[in-house]
């Protein structure tokens, strides 16, 4: 039973009581020395003692372990008359929880003008504390995805600059690389940054070109994690402009196969191996010398997936073989 103290001068005692007791907030009294002299029902439920529990005794009964001067601390300042506001600090409940909390400590006077104890309002910032830890961790994803994404950008636009011939070629090797990336990153967005699926990688990689409907997907669902999935998307993309321009892709009659499959191995553990071979296009020729292509898909492969490519010039079509480690950075085995 919530007992009412002294009341500030002129306030209706009845109404002083109605507001206490049907206040959400933890309503506390307690004199000089600590003691608890009044105890409302939203103190019950924030901290799980009923008043009959507490009533006559410290008040530091609710201070966590290494808080137990804080409470001390606080009433001297309520015999200076001070009023203490918004602090934020912890309090222990009845089963031993810690309760993150925020308090507003006031001197309780009588009607003389001594100072005779202190009124404490207490509220719950456990959901706070929360949303501010989810805001804090989503910040730090983000800067940490836009110093990854630019770090990528800045590759993309060394790389492609390098094997260019002219600034016309830049500029769409540059673009098409890029709405690569960003494709990537809708699909990423889509499940909130967490996964995607290996398989709608391929989509968007082949789907700007036309060339869904002969480019046959088979093998499990993999979900990866967004670096390996960036990385993959770029890799996935250099194949497709290749078969495009000179491959499987650029014949009406051609087609590729995109297998995936997962390897385990007792030492080194699962490993996801990716084939690509196309058949159907135009004579294979194997180039005289390494192309700009088979270099980007070969560093992205290794730093991106920690991994190893392998392009072969057959003559009725190329082939690429990827493999990689299938651990907890890579995706969700």
């Amino acid at each position: 039973m919530f007992t009412v103290g002294e009341n500030p001068v002129g306030a209706p005692e009845a109404l002083l009581a109605a507001v206490i007791e049907s206040s959400d907030d933890a309503i506390i009294s307690k004199n000089l020395d600590g003691i608890v002299t009044s105890w409302n029902p939203g103190a019950e439920r924030l901290f799980g003692f009923m008043a009959e529990e507490v009533l006559g005794r410290p008040v530091t009964i609710l201070a966590p372990p290494g808080r137990e001067e804080e409470m001390p601390r606080i009433l001297r300042r309520i015999r200076n008359g001070e009023k203490v506001q918004h602090y934020e600090t912890e309090r222990r409940h009845k089963s031993g929880r810690i309760i993150p909390i925020s308090l507003t400590v006031s001197p309780i006077r009588d009607r003389d003008g001594r100072i005779v104890g202190a009124s404490k309002i207490a509220r719950d910032i456990s959901e706070r504390r929360r949303s501010e830890e989810r805001q804090n961790l989503l910040l730090h994803e983000l800067k940490h995805r836009m110093k990854n994404t630019l770090a990528m950008v800045s590759a993309i636009a060394s790389r492609t600059i390098a094997g260019s011939q002219s600034l016309e070629e830049f500029e769409t090797a540059f673009s098409a690389r890029i709405q690569a990336v960003a494709r990537a990153h809708e699909l990423l967005s889509s499940g909130f940054w967490q996964t995607v699926d290996l398989q709608d990688i391929l989509e968007g990689a082949v789907s700007p070109f036309g060339g869904e409907d002969r480019v046959l997907f088979s093998g499990p669902s993999i979900k990866l994690k967004a670096k390996p999935a960036l990385t993959l998307a770029l890799v996935l993309h250099e194949l497709t402009v290749n078969a495009t321009k000179y491959g499987a892709l650029s014949s009406a009659s051609g087609q590729v196969a995109v297998e995936v499959a997962i390897a385990s191995d007792h030492t080194s553990g699962d490993r996801i191996e990716l084939r690509w071979a196309e058949s159907g296009g135009p004579a294979v020729v194997p180039p005289t010398r390494r192309s700009f292509g088979c270099h980007w898909i070969e560093r992205g492969v290794r730093a991106g997936l920690n991994g190893n490519a392998s392009l072969r010039f057959d003559p009725d079509g190329v082939a690429c073989t990827i493999t990689f480690p299938y651990t907890s950075e890579i995706g969700v085995p």
